[in-house]
């Protein structure tokens, strides 16, 4: 049990630290940020995602999320055999943390820009980390 919350507390840091460093460097300023570029302006959602690189941050933190997932399920899940449980706390509890974490974060400034962060904290964690859980099984079975 120490094992599996010393991973999930891990995991909560390195996602959190990732996240905050790609959400930082799609920000040209603090003041005008893509999400609020389309929630403010009438402009193509394409052209402000190009202009901020959105996607390709998300996708750094993808694929950052990813390595660490296949790291993790390589060297202390699938060794120490750890079930479902061990699992879906590690998917599920760090995502939960973490979005609640990005919502308590200036959420008086930005309520809005927040909580679609939070949002995509969560969905690309758990998607990133169930990804990297299964790819480790299918090439351990």
């Amino acid at each position: 049990m120490g094992t599996i919350m010393i991973l999930i507390a891990s995991a909560l840091f390195y996602s959190l630290i990732i996240f905050f460093i790609c959400e930082e460097k799609s920000l040209k300023d603090e003041n005008l940020s893509d999400i609020k570029c389309l929630v403010t302006e009438e402009i193509n959602p394409a052209e402000c995602f190009g202009k901020y690189n959105t996607i390709q941050y998300i996708g750094m933190y993808f694929v950052a999320v990813l390595i660490f997932s296949i790291l993790i399920s390589k060297y202390v899940l699938l060794p120490n055999g750890y079930g479902l449980e061990a699992i879906m706390a590690f998917t599920f509890f760090p995502a939960l943390l973490g979005s609640l974490i990005i919502l308590l974060v200036k959420w008086r400034f930005q309520p809005l820009i927040k909580l679609i962060s939070s949002f995509m904290f969560g969905s690309f964690y758990m998607a990133a980390t169930a990804i990297g859980i299964a790819i480790m099984y299918m090439l351990n079975g």
